[in-house]
């Protein structure tokens, strides 16, 4: 078996946790569930978890000089992501959200990734993301451009596209860290640095909100969900993949997730798939294998 087989499989389920998340959280926020209260919830299971996890292990510290560094990935990647994120999720939908976000996230992982780590892109990894680009306008859209002149979906848009900007650069940057720290370790840092910086959005969300915020059982599923098995086996999985695989690579099986949202949005929200949208899967598919052969 090829050393990098496991990182790859590591990487798919990943990519499967991920896709679902955005339908759970659709979920949550329909049965009245606030976007920032579920990042909120998320992250302190989260950081419970990893804060075990340093308290037991007792790795070394960041150096003074990464600070910054871990600072900012706290910032992108937990302390506003989730916000945009979920935000999205609610005004454009779970697979709107999802298409953008993991759809121009791996454009610019790969012009991160050409002009700073000197990583060459093929032709065929071009025509690669051309064919998913395509197929993934179709998943979203099902060859329909009707959603453009809803205004909220346009907004929810808007955040799919800040919050793929700051996923690329959470890669980009996580990637040099983990040259340096054990990724679990990094993870759990960022996840309670994040967590911190989060949670006075999350007291001025409630204090304005008051008694309108709600509860639900779905609220404390996601949360568990997005909390156990997105951050704390996502984060950790996804930065043990960029130590042994190009972040170009890694950042090209996000064509995946909106695969997998589209399905498990079928499956329990009962959206319908057109067939445009089943179409633009296989092209996203076909995409990611001449990427990943490129």
């Amino acid at each position: 078996m090829d050393k990098k087989t496991p990182l790859y499989l590591a990487l798919a389920f990943t990519i499967l946790i991920w896709g679902n998340s955005f339908v759970l959280v659709k979920v949550a926020i329909d049965d009245g569930a606030s976007p920032i209260m579920i990042a909120m919830a998320r992250f302190i299971i989260a950081s419970s978890i990893f804060g075990v996890f340093l308290l037991i292990k007792r790795p070394r510290l960041p150096d003074r000089a990464d600070l910054p560094t871990f600072l900012l990935l706290a910032f992108i990647g937990v302390g506003i992501y989730y916000i945009f994120q979920y935000y999205g999720v609610e005004f454009a939908g779970p697979s709107i959200s999802a298409i953008l976000v993991t759809l121009l996230c791996p454009v610019i992982v790969f012009l991160l990734s050409r002009y700073k780590l000197g990583e060459r892109i093929s032709t065929q990894q071009k025509l690669g993301l051309l064919i998913s680009a395509v197929g993934s306008y179709f998943v979203i859209t099902d060859g329909s451009l009707q959603f453009v002149s809803n205004r909220t979906v346009i907004l929810g848009g808007i955040f799919g596209v800040v919050c793929a900007v700051f996923w690329a650069w959470y890669t980009f940057e996580g990637k040099r860290l983990m040259r340096k720290y054990d990724p679990i370790s990094s993870t759990a840092y960022i996840t309670l640095l994040g967590t911190a910086m989060l949670a006075p959005i999350a007291v001025a969300d409630y204090g304005f909100s008051g008694s309108t915020i709600a509860f639900p059982p779905s609220f404390l599923l996601a949360a568990a969900y997005l909390g156990i098995l997105c951050t704390v086996g996502g984060y950790v999985l996804w930065f043990k993949a960029l130590t042994g695989l190009t972040a170009s690579a890694t950042g090209a099986t996000l064509y995946f997730e909106p695969v997998v949202t589209v399905v498990f949005a079928y499956i329990i929200l009962g959206d319908v798939i057109g067939w445009f949208a089943a179409m633009g899967g296989f092209l996203v598919l076909i995409g990611v294998v001449w990427i990943s052969r490129g």
